[in-house]
């Protein structure tokens, strides 16, 4: 008698397959707390002193871990805990009270309490991160106490699958340098950056519902599919064998990447390019070696996300240099710093916002903060001395902000000229059509900008008023609605009929039921994660652009989002 395997359907945040033991950290980030860790009434001074020791060796390891993996300059996501380590108030209270008696694992709890008490009381997300990190160190040195004289490595996940409901950026970092397998997230839809980064990362995670947490134990065995969203608890021998190839190739070139073309073509030979979307300046060498025609969009915003504090001119012209060196002469689109929604500056400090979403983002955040717009673009201008760089802006709302945004570029040109300085003095400057009143103006914007690009995960979440990291609404979000699918004509017509280049991005750019209708509407600029270009070339080989066209017309004259799902071939249930 065959007996199903247990499993859970998530949502895919980064693609993988990976197995592992479940390790289940339940941190929301009002619930910080030291882990269970064995009372030794032997421990003594020299225990203590010699487990901040090894924490401090381990801290060195990781920060070496992540650098080879990482160049940004990131190994400041470990310096909060170093920093702590050396502090002589913490660890000095931690000593005196040892020395007068009290026992060891007492001592370092009862400072942490102090401490944590100090913290808590605000409502500042920066201070609330700030406990999480001395809460961290706290449960590190309390492992290594109980540890002591053992060979086993605190922090060291390899064969683990982390189970958590919340995350920063800088633990992605940490997991990685960590050699975590993969992570299941139990809180809230996809949070954009957090996927971006993982994506960026290689590192496969699942968006699950919170029950798993109440079903699961640490031990437990796990399969987790990330390509599909399935998580197995538990998996039997047949489930693993059918995985048993993908697991014994992770991280090795696939045959579609090996065989990867430096043009793609459709099946009647309709030129289509695929650029690349990263987040990191590994990503740069990876769209070079799988060839990319360029760089569609570099998502300037995270080398913010994972630090601790601002990047300063010089680091970002650093970052911005290599990815212009990596690619040579191929296209490079720099998107200015876009901040705000689910994507938080934690070093930051910004007021509480009702609705993020609809608050201080993108081009509006550059306005606001004109000073970190400027430092931005001078490294960016800067880093494309010698090449032909872009610069675009997002989430662009008119024409009006457009123009005000591109003569401060030119400002920013003529100062760098002025001063003597190498630069780039004439980019291209770009729009992203990402909001209802953008589409509405697209005729204006491609009249002004050099080139235009539309990003559809925003497009979607504000064309249906669909936060697309809310998991209640989750089934709402279709990229395929027919409003969606117009507005993005509108704007290829827009932007054909003026001359001006247009890509798209997003996930939309990569979806294998729509980009045939993309390909149908006049697309032939498509972004999307480095990884994907294989998979993509191979797909738009077996398309027929004029069957394509056909396509296209019969979605876009639908009535009804489940008529658009059934011509795409999308297995789709009733809103309501």
């Amino acid at each position: 008698m065959t007996t199903q395997p247990r499993f859970v359907r998530g949502q895919p945040a980064s693609e993988g397959v990976v197995k592992g033991l479940a390790i289940v950290k339940s941190r929301a980030p009002d619930d910080f707390a030291v882990q269970e860790a064995p009372a030794q009434n032997a421990w003594t001074l020299e225990d203590f002193l010699r487990a901040l020791t090894q924490t401090r060796d381990q801290l060195a390891l990781f920060q070496k871990t992540i650098q080879e993996r990482v160049t940004e300059q990131v190994t400041q996501i470990f310096a909060a805990h170093l920093a702590i380590l050396d502090d002589p108030e913490f660890t000095g209270r931690i000593r005196r009270r040892i020395e007068n008696g009290a026992a060891v694992r007492e001592a370092i709890t009862g400072v942490w309490s102090e401490y944590v008490s100090a913290l808590s009381n605000t409502a500042n997300p920066y201070m609330k991160e700030k406990v999480q990190d001395l809460t961290d160190l706290v449960n590190r040195l309390l492992s290594n106490l109980a540890r002591s004289g053992s060979a086993g490595r605190v922090g060291d996940y390899r064969g683990r699958i982390l189970i958590t409901s919340s995350l920063f950026p800088s633990d992605i970092l940490r997991l990685v340098a960590e050699k975590v397998e993969g992570v299941v997230l139990t809180a809230g839809g996809v949070t954009a950056h957090l996927s971006v980064l993982a994506r960026s990362l290689e590192l496969p995670m699942v968006l699950a519902d919170a029950a798993i947490l109440g079903t699961v134990v640490d031990g437990t065995p796990l399969l987790v599919d990330a390509h599909h969203g399935l998580i197995y608890i538990d998996p039997p021998p047949a489930v693993l064998a059918n995985y048993k190839s993908l697991l014994e190739t992770r991280g090795k070139p696939s045959p579609e990447e090996r065989d990867v073309q430096p043009h793609t073509r459709t099946k009647d030979g309709r030129s289509i390019r695929l650029l690349a979307a990263i987040g990191l300046v590994s990503e740069a060498k990876l769209a070079a070696d799988l060839k990319a025609e360029g760089i569609g969009l570099y998502r300037s915003e995270m080398p913010f996300l994972i630090r601790n504090g601002f990047p300063s001119e010089d680091e970002q012209y650093t970052v911005y240099r290599k990815i212009a060196e990596e690619m040579g002469q191929r296209e490079i689109v720099f998107r200015t710093l876009d901040i705000g929604g689910d994507k938080i500056l934690r070093y930051f400090p910004t007021q509480q916002e009702s609705n993020p979403f609809l608050g201080l983002r993108g081009i509006r955040f550059t306005f606001r903060h004109q000073e970190i717009f400027d430092t931005q673009v001078r490294a960016m201008l800067r880093a494309g001395f010698d090449r032909p760089i872009k610069i675009m802006f997002p989430l662009v709302p008119s024409v009006d902000s457009f123009l005000f945004a591109k003569r401060l570029v030119k400002k920013l040109a003529a100062d760098l000229a002025a001063a003597g300085a190498p630069h780039q003095a004439a980019p291209d400057i770009g729009a992203m059509i990402e909001l209802p009143c953008a589409v509405g103006m697209a005729a204006e914007l491609a009249e002004e900008a050099d080139f235009l690009s539309i990003g559809t995960n925003d497009l979607v979440q504000y064309m249906l008023a669909i936060d697309r990291t809310n998991e209640q609404i989750a089934d709402w979000y279709v990229p395929w609605h027919p409003a969606v699918l117009r507005a993005i004509r509108f704007v290829v017509e827009a932007a054909v009929s003026r001359g001006k280049p247009l890509s798209v991005c997003g996930d939309m750019a990569s979806s294998e039921e729509l980009t045939p209708v993309l390909v149908g509407m006049g697309i032939t600029n498509f972004t999307i994660p480095p990884r994907s270009i294989p998979r993509m070339q191979k797909l738009i080989q077996t398309i027929d652009a004029s069957a394509a066209k056909a396509l296209a017309e019969k979605v876009l004259a639908s009535r009804t989002v489940a008529e658009a799902a059934a011509l795409i071939g999308v297995k789709w249930k009733a809103e309501y």
